[in-house]
């Protein structure tokens, strides 16, 4: 049987957005970029604030997906002196990094709660069958992620529906029960040697100290300094709940490309 390979590199990330998307950042918050077209409709004028001004590609996504009052902190911060714009450029990036961290992490679990059946033939389970698991966990995970955006949408945040499809997300499905060993990727002895006998029918792994979960010293550094300053860094990672699972679906799909070719070869 192929060994399964480390995993060689994450997906690129999308760096940067289009100008409409700093115009629409600029039209709803203090200290997004602003962008004027001069009356010829030859060039663009970009003014950008401190703040704006240090907001690269996922982060300005990000930014962009806080609430008013966040976005409006944020800015008051950075024209205050008490963070930079690269503080919190890094910070937002940080967060994201949190948000795949724990849509990997529930994604995994989720996987195992799903597909029991398969993984209790894991021997006999073939391509085909790994790969429709995969589509329905991701597929599952879009859809409570769109449910519990539409209830933040309608100010039911706080709702016992929002509760619950937070519980969801974790990867304990109403009925499955939670005594069963873990998929996921971090944790105690017993659950990584679960991993291990299990994860060639999971498209769910990763190398470890990956930067695209992992946090640098930089990020850490710049999440301390703004917690310091009064942000909620929960409220950050909670918006880019969103962002991290996307993230994450197209790297799961990648990787269950991958691992269906290796078993294939071995005639499942």
């Amino acid at each position: 049987m192929d060994a399964l390979p480390p995993l060689a590199a994450t997906p690129a990330v999308t760096a940067a957005k289009s100008t409409s998307s700093a115009q629409g950042a600029a039209s709803s918050s203090p200290g997004a970029a602003t962008a004027a077209t001069t009356a010829t409709g030859a060039k663009d004028t970009l003014s950008l604030s401190p703040l704006a001004a240090s907001l690269k590609g996922p982060s300005l996504d990000l930014f962009n997906k806080l609430k008013q009052n966040e976005r409006t902190l944020l800015s008051g911060l950075v024209d205050s002196g008490k963070v930079t714009g690269d503080d919190v450029n890094n910070a937002l990036m940080g967060s994201l990094k949190m948000a795949r961290s724990t849509a990997f992490s529930n994604g995994g679990r989720m996987f195992e709660s799903l597909n029991r059946g398969l993984f209790a033939r894991a021997a006999t389970a073939t391509a085909d069958e790994m790969l429709k698991a995969t589509d329905d966990t991701l597929a599952r995970r879009k859809e409570l992620v769109a449910r519990l955006g539409e209830l933040d949408k309608n100010g039911q945040g706080g709702s016992d529906d929002y509760s619950e499809i937070l519980r969801a997300l974790s990867g304990v499905e109403p009925g499955t029960g939670t005594g069963q060993p873990s998929a996921e990727p971090h944790g105690n002895s017993r659950a990584n040697a679960h991993l291990r006998q299990t994860r060639i029918i999971s498209p769910y792994y990763m190398k470890l100290g990956d930067p695209f979960f992992i946090r640098n010293g930089e990020e850490e550094a710049a999440s301390n300094k703004l917690k310091d300053a009064g942000v909620s860094l929960s409220s950050l990672t909670d918006a880019a709940r969103g962002m991290g699972e996307d993230d994450v679906a197209g790297m799961v799909q990648e990787q269950a490309s991958h691992l269906a070719e290796i078993m294939r070869r071995n005639g499942r």
